[in-house]
């Protein structure tokens, strides 16, 4: 009889617990996630751009990272400057003000705009190369990339393999949202 009496005892406070835990018990609603704000210079280092570039100058960020409702951007130029071409970086988020649907039809109705562009398989979600600029749709959010000049093979690749550093990046950050019914019917 002690057993059962404890076994009971013992059933109740961990009901107990659970209740007082989250303010809801059991059937609590889980804490969302908050969204983590990227910062453009972790999804390409001044050592990524340098390494893209073959060495030819140092890059630096010139004038911070620049915030712009939804988007943060950062140019690299050369130090000195005037060495080269500036690599920019730019993100843009969704956010609880800023649905997914809506960074979506951004990057579609950019993308619409273009009469020239490359397609890129296999990089984030959709890609395209609208020179000289590479264009990433990848969970909710849009990555561009500019550099280089010359609309060329070479170019191209360079925005390719900065763009591949930097959603693979973005991709260890940035957990995937929730399956959005809206955008698949689009696509």
């Amino acid at each position: 009889m002690k057993k059962l009496l404890f076994v009971l005892a013992c059933m109740l406070a961990v009901f107990g617990l659970c209740a007082c835990g989250s303010g809801g018990g059991l059937f609590a609603e889980p804490t969302p996630t908050p969204i983590p704000q990227i910062d453009p210079t972790t999804l390409l280092t001044s050592d990524d751009v340098y390494a893209a570039v073959n060495y030819e100058y140092v890059p630096v960020v010139d004038g911070g990272v620049v915030e712009d409702g939804n988007s943060r951007s950062a140019v690299y130029v050369s130090n000195p400057k005037g060495l080269g071409d500036s690599v920019e970086i730019k993100i843009t988020q969704y956010s609880e003000n800023f649905s997914i649907d809506q960074v979506f039809q951004v990057f579609a109705a950019a993308k619409a705009k273009r009469y020239e562009i490359t397609e890129v398989t296999e990089l984030g979600e959709t890609a395209y190369i609208a020179y000289p600029t590479i264009h990433v749709y990848d969970r909710g959010c849009i990555i561009e990339v500019t550099a280089g000049s010359g609309s060329d093979e070479a170019q191209q690749a360079l925005l390719v393999n900065l763009a591949k550093t930097a959603v693979a990046r973005f991709e260890q950050i940035m957990p995937a949202p929730a399956v959005n019914q809206t955008q698949e019917q689009t696509q």
